[in-house]
């Protein structure tokens, strides 16, 4: 199992060995690639998927240098995400519209105005059960995932953040089903870093920094988050007291953009115009790498993904549709259920065949 180093840039998607920093991949995309809306569609990380930064277009690769699948989407999205079955597309618009599609038939299962204007960030719990939107607005919306498929109307979040002053641009999640409870860190504009406690919706901590967040990640252990933040600086806070006593990685010049954690918390990522991106130890806090600095590139956003040795082959998805479609009318396809299973279950019935074990090949399929 291969870590990787996706970072977004104007002139496609570079992926490079975490731990050697050498290029392995160039997915390439002239129209540049939008901050918070590339990564990898299934678990295994087989597909990569990028929205154009400045058309409604989204495109997929499976590691060859040319997209695989090319589409047009019905507006300019700003902000992507996928089911942890990668069975259902998560897409925030500049307008604040939130459209979910199911992946094997293309439908339009949902679309509403869930924010007054563009949407930063989705990110869809580990187990499947809510979603989260942050917004230009300042808004951070949570949703129960089974009541949105299925509830007329527009949906309606269990809760809605409303602390920050400015556009928020950032979410991480602290912990996962292994945890007692599930955290969300928000950061903003405003400065403002805020954890955030999902089953009661109430605020834990919060922490001004010295710029504005532009990204957050966090450790493996939940118990450190890493923020990029607008005066070069990449800083880690201890998540269970947000103590001034942060950690400064110094190294970068200019803004910092983003920001990815190893999955064993060894290693973050950060990126920024300047030096493009930098590979960072966290037990040393030293600069192990600088990756694409001879490059004439400029880098908006890294991810760090888990690449399993798999056969290639692009899933037998749909071209996503414009128009809703009446429960009624979608035809069957199987769907693998997590999370809230039984709850999935019920609000799914009428989209929804019997439920299917894991299988990699029926993720896009019946």
């Amino acid at each position: 199992m291969a870590e990787l180093v996706l970072a977004a840039s104007d002139q496609g998607i570079l992926g490079s060995d975490l731990r050697s920093g050498a290029l392995v991949a160039h997915l390439e995309d002239p129209g540049g690639v939008q901050a918070n809306a590339f990564g990898c569609i299934d678990p295994g990380c087989e597909h990569v998927y990028a929205v154009q930064a400045n058309k409604a277009l989204w495109q997929v690769w499976d590691w060859s240098k040319r997209p695989s699948y090319r589409a047009s989407l019905p507006e300019k999205i700003t902000a992507m995400a996928f089911s942890p079955d990668a069975s259902l597309c998560f897409a925030g618009a500049l307008s604040g519209t939130l459209y979910i599609w199911m992946m094997s038939t293309g439908t339009l299962l949902r679309c509403w105005p869930a924010h007054f204007r563009e949407i930063t960030q989705i990110l869809v719990s580990s187990d499947g059960g809510f979603l989260i939107t942050a917004s230009a607005d300042s808004a951070v919306h949570v949703y129960n995932l089974a009541d949105v498929l299925c509830d007329a109307g527009a949906a309606k979040p269990f809760h809605t953040w409303s602390g920050h002053s400015l556009a928020v641009t950032s979410l991480a999640f602290l912990g996962g089903t292994s945890t007692p409870r599930q955290i969300v860190a928000t950061g903003s504009l405003d400065r403002s870093v805020r954890l955030w406690d999902v089953g009661t919706g109430k605020p834990l901590l919060s922490r001004t920094m010295p710029a504005q967040v532009h990204g957050l990640s966090a450790g493996s252990s939940a118990s450190e988050l890493f923020v990029a933040s607008g005066n070069g600086g990449l800083c880690s806070l201890a998540t269970a007291s947000f103590s001034a006593d942060s950690c400064a990685y110094i190294g970068h010049t200019g803004a910092v953009h983003s920001c990815a954690t190893a999955g064993d918390g060894s290693r973050v990522a950060s990126c920024s115009d300047v030096d493009r991106v930098r590979i960072w130890e966290t037990r040393t806090r030293q600069c192990v790498a600088q990756l694409h600095a001879s490059r004439d590139v400029k880098v908006s956003a890294v991810r760090i993904v888990r690449k399993l040795p798999q056969l290639p082959g692009l899933p037998p998805f749909q071209p996503f549709q414009r128009m809703l479609v009446a429960a009624e009318e979608v035809p069957s396809v199987s769907r693998c259920f997590s999370g809230r299973e039984s709850a999935l279950k019920q609000r799914m019935g009428p989209y929804t065949t019997l439920p299917c074990i894991w299988q990699t090949n029926a993720l896009f399929g019946p």
